[in-house]
């Protein structure tokens, strides 16, 4: 126990360290009182608005992935329990605006604080939550512990964790074990995420194997393209590539370029919008043109090779009219993004060998004949130039795992409400 006080010490005293850096750092981001100085004091415990007066369910999504997969756990909780209120916490600017924009008038959003015990506290006092649901793979020493001081359930949802990040666990196997090890319970995605909690702290009794919510959060059509924007891709080959990261989209363009494709057109979407500048510079140095997607509507008979999407929340969109799709965060080692969203539209997928983030569902659809694995732009250009029709019989085997795979948020929802009592 005190080798533990002092770890917790250590770990206190590093962070203390940090903080002053990133709150300039956050404040120097923000141009006036908007958003990224919101951000930067609510990390540190100024909260707005007044102290809740009722308990709370705390949800913490770090972006948009994740906070798609807390809104459907939040959609599910309002249909078994009576008024109940939700703080909705992320870290990230993109997953704010998606929560902000979704929802309801009993749930609000802030940002995630930082890691300090003083800070958590405080966070607690103010908010008065009532059990703390953690999606995915986040693992916050200071909270764990001090939710665990209050008597206040931890509870991990959605549960995944990949050899890499287990690794990484590991070599501090000392100080992060009993946070682990106080996680109230874990609901997991996979027999293999089973395992992998189990090795890092997390007890055999407290761990359920209940699937991915990402299949109840993101099985509808958004159908959100205005008349212009259907136009302007109707008689072109669109080659989407999804949430793009730094040193893919080169790979993307040059397989592109060696497309041949009558009618042929890229679609960038880059993982973070603001990036669009610096992939137009590369388009240039490719002798591409290329063309905003909020530019679209207004120019309809642009001509342009490449369309860069430089919002968020429109890669559904891209999917639906895609001829192929390119998940990003793949041919980078940073794990994938969601390999599930093309699926749903029976979309041909190639995918790099980086998707521990989603390592049984790309296997799924690789087994399926929907997804190719690729490794360099030839590998690309010839994987598309290759691809054969989707047929009728593959497209209802796809839906019949998609529709087998649905239910892990209710079930979710139904065993945190009657093992919490909060019913």
């Amino acid at each position: 126990e005190d080798s533990e006080h002092f770890i917790f010490f250590l770990y206190n005293f590093l962070i203390s360290l940090i903080i002053p850096f990133a709150l300039v750092r956050h404040i120097l981001k923000a141009s006036s009182f908007g958003e990224k100085r919101l951000q930067a004091l609510e990390k540190i415990g100024f909260f707005k608005g007044d102290k809740n007066s009722n308990k709370s369910i705390w949800i913490h999504a770090v972006s948009v992935g994740e906070v798609n997969v807390a809104l459907k756990l939040i959609q599910d909780l309002e249909g078994i329990l009576e008024n109940p209120n939700f703080i909705l916490s992320t870290t990230t600017l993109t997953g704010a605006r998606k929560a902000k924009e979704n929802l309801n008038k009993n749930s609000i959003h802030v940002y995630f604080p930082f890691d300090l015990k003083f800070i958590c506290k405080k966070f607690i006092n103010f908010y008065k939550p009532s059990i703390l649901l953690l999606v995915e793979t986040e693992i916050w020493p200071n909270l764990i512990n001090v939710f665990n001081e209050f008597k206040l359930p931890v509870v991990l949802v959605n549960g995944r964790l990949s050899n890499k990040s287990l690794k990484k666990y590991q070599r501090l196997n000392f100080f992060f074990k009993s946070s682990f090890n106080k996680i109230n319970h874990a609901f997991v995605q996979s027999k293999n995420d089973f395992e992998r909690f189990y090795e890092a702290g997390v007890k055999e009794d407290a761990m359920s194997v209940t699937g991915s919510i990402k299949f109840d959060a993101n099985s509808a059509s958004p159908k959100n393209f205005n008349e212009n924007e259907i136009n302007y891709y109707k008689e072109k080959y669109v080659f989407v590539c999804g949430s793009t990261h730094p040193g893919e989209e080169e790979i993307l363009i040059e397989s592109f370029i060696d497309l041949k494709k009558e009618n042929k057109h890229l679609v960038l979407a880059p993982r973070h919008p603001e990036r669009f500048n610096e992939i137009k510079e590369l388009l240039k140095e490719k002798k591409l043109t290329s063309i905003l997607y909020t530019e679209i509507s207004s120019n309809p008979n642009d001509k342009s090779d490449v369309t860069i999407v430089d919002v968020i929340g429109r890669l559904l969109d891209f999917y639906e009219i895609a001829d192929y799709v390119f998940i990003g965060g793949t041919l980078v080692d940073h794990g994938g993004q969601n390999f599930l969203e093309p699926a749903y539209f029976h979309k041909p997928i190639i995918s790099g060998r980086s998707t521990y983030n989603f390592e049984e569902i790309s296997k799924k659809l690789e087994d399926l004949d929907l997804l190719r694995f690729v490794s360099n732009k030839d590998e690309i250009t010839h994987a598309i130039e290759n691809m054969e029709a989707i047929s009728d019989p593959l497209k209802q085997e796809i839906d019949l795992w998609l529709d087998e795979s649905r239910g892990a948020s209710k079930l979710i929802s139904q065993k945190i409400c009657e093992k919490f009592k909060l019913i």
